[in-house]
């Protein structure tokens, strides 16, 4: 009975000592109990009369943070335009712009348009912006956004929430037919091209250079569009039959029914004859080039 009687204190004590601390229990955290123990340290530190601490959300408020706006979030070509409108709490710059992007796109190289921001020494403003049909909107629905980039450090300022335009003149049904693959415009980009056995001119070798340009493929029946105006020119690789273009890079924007014209060419020098400025020429399917590498002789 007396060994009874102490085991019984023994318990009771432990338990007076819970109560007093209850916080200073060790506790397993795993991936079963990290939801409780979140909730559980939560109710401890209001037991305590410890105030919650606020989050990220609630320090950064709407009005400190920089924002880009459009007018409207659902536009019909040739029904309206949008206007643009921005409140910028950092830093600004009379070279700041604002680009126009597929809602998809994370490449600051592949806008469609662009527009500086027009006014200098003001941290808000706003810009109208019209939008044609060609190039860029001929499906029968296009996700877009705008986005505000600083003009000295680049830095994204703002992105305004996806804006759908609608272009009446394309039927949905269209979206259905093979041929529509061929009307979607595609974004790539060329990298590490290079040369093998140019002409060399009377006394010296060339010093090539790269010429490159979108153009409308002769049998795919489509008009030409402002897209086709796009060009391209590399560096100059000085005295070489054999010129590689390392580490350089070169976006374009084109259907795939395009075509990419290739000019290799030799910077002209009047202090030391040539025999021909023109070193090389060559023409490749968009479609081909984005089925992989591409070495053509």
């Amino acid at each position: 009975m007396a060994a009874s009687a102490s085991n019984s204190s023994a318990h009771e004590h432990l338990l007076v000592v819970r109560r007093r601390a209850p916080h200073s229990r060790p506790y397993t955290v795993g991936l079963d109990n990290l939801s409780s123990l979140s909730v559980q340290i939560t109710l401890e530190s209001a037991g305590l009369g410890l105030q919650r601490a606020n989050s990220d959300t609630d320090l950064v408020t709407s009005e400190s943070r920089s924002s880009l706006t459009a007018s409207t979030y659902q536009l019909t070509l040739g029904q309206g335009h949008l206007v643009i409108s921005w409140d910028i709490k950092e830093e600004v710059d009379a070279t700041d712009w604002i680009g126009l992007y597929h809602i998809d796109e994370t490449c600051v190289a592949n806008v469609w348009e662009s527009k500086n921001r027009g006014v200098n020494g003001t941290q808000k403003g706003q810009v109208l912006w019209r939008l044609e049909p060609e190039p860029y909107f001929m499906e029968a629905e296009t996700k877009i956004c705008f986005k505000y980039y600083h003009g000295i450090s680049g830095a994204l300022r703002a992105t305004t929430p996806c804006i759908t335009v609608k272009n009446p003149g394309v039927p949905v049904m269209e979206e259905q037919s093979g041929s529509e693959h061929c009307r979607k415009l595609v974004s790539f980009t060329l990298s590490d091209i290079q040369a093998v056995g140019l002409k060399k001119g009377m006394f010296f070798n060339p010093d090539p250079y790269l010429k490159m340009s979108i153009l409308p493929g002769k049998r795919s029946g489509l008009p030409k569009f402002t897209h086709h105006g796009q060009e391209r020119r590399s560096t100059i690789i000085a005295n070489t039959i054999n010129p590689v273009w390392h580490g350089e890079k070169y976006t374009f924007v084109a259907l795939m029914s395009d075509v990419l014209e290739i000019e290799v060419k030799d910077k002209f020098a009047k202090s030391r004859p040539i025999i021909k400025r023109f070193l090389g020429h060559l023409i490749i399917p968009v479609q081909r080039l984005l089925e992989g590498p591409t070495t053509v002789e």
